[in-house]
């Protein structure tokens, strides 16, 4: 028996408003999806609890990211405690925009990720180089040693990877139509490559925990994911599942991706 694919929605900064994200939502509840795909939408933080009163039990919910710290003094930040009793399942930590735009480091990574598996929060661990010709064996050591360090074996089945090669994501202006825009022939990224990723990934994991727990590792691809792509990324006994970005704030689009895994049975 397959394990189910897991399509994760990182809507970032958008929509704007709170009746588009509810019209998104409730557009994906009213079509059949696969029953072989976990869908999660990682919505800006406000939108949460309006989608927990409105997505049921077919759709999960994630945080876009989390405080290293349980609780007090800090301006700005959310708790994973506050992600759980807003009805998150899922929270994505160390993703490329929080490294690169916010200045995450790989011990704040560490800290976010024992914060959310305290939660009882799964982590959706991002990694990836940021330039095509970096060594991406030393770059995906490094980040998934920092982000792991003194993290027991036990709890690597509360763990997923997903891979997101910086290079390969489309670089969107300020102005959402021509992020959407982008089409999947802009993504110089390849199946094989994501594949050969995705091995490279579990390969460390294997070194660091033993092959059972690298087996089992659920890693998702993290580049441009279009619904002209998903199938060929998705496709991949390697690859569990997609996190999407600008895509998924196009209903149809979205769904489109969302039965790649359907296909792909």
């Amino acid at each position: 028996m397959s394990m189910k694919k897991i399509i994760i929605a990182n809507w970032k900064m958008n929509p704007q408003i709170l009746d588009e994200a509810l019209r998104l939502a409730k557009g994906l509840l009213a079509r059949s999806l696969p029953k072989n795909a976990e869908i999660v939408i990682a919505p800006p933080f406000v939108y949460l609890e309006l989608l927990k009163k409105n997505c049921g039990k077919e759709i999960k919910l994630a945080g876009q990211n989390i405080s290293f710290a349980e609780r007090g003094a800090f301006t700005g930040e959310i708790s994973g405690l506050m992600l759980k009793n807003l009805g998150c399942d899922y929270v994505i930590v160390g993703h490329s925009e929080r490294r690169y735009k916010m200045g995450e480091t790989d011990e704040m990574i560490n800290l976010k990720i024992k914060e959310a598996l305290k939660s009882r929060l799964t982590p959706i661990l991002a990694v990836g180089e940021r330039e095509k010709d970096d060594d991406i064996i030393q770059i995906l050591t490094k980040q998934i040693r920092g982000a792991l360090g003194g993290v027991e074996a036990s709890e690597m089945s509360r763990l997923i990877i997903a891979y997101e090669p910086v290079w390969a994501i489309s670089r969107p202006s300020a102005d959402i139509a021509s992020a959407l825009s982008q089409t999947a022939s802009q993504c110089p990224d390849t199946p094989d490559h994501a594949l050969s990723a995705a091995l490279l990934i579990k390969k460390i994991i294997g070194n660091l925990y033993g092959a059972d727990w690298a087996t089992n590792l659920p890693v998702l691809y993290g580049g441009s994911v279009s619904e002209e792509n998903a199938s060929d990324f998705i496709s991949q006994n390697g690859i569990s599942g997609a996190l999407v970005g600008a895509a998924s704030l196009e209903l149809e689009k979205f769904v489109k991706i969302i039965k790649a895994a359907e296909i792909n049975e």
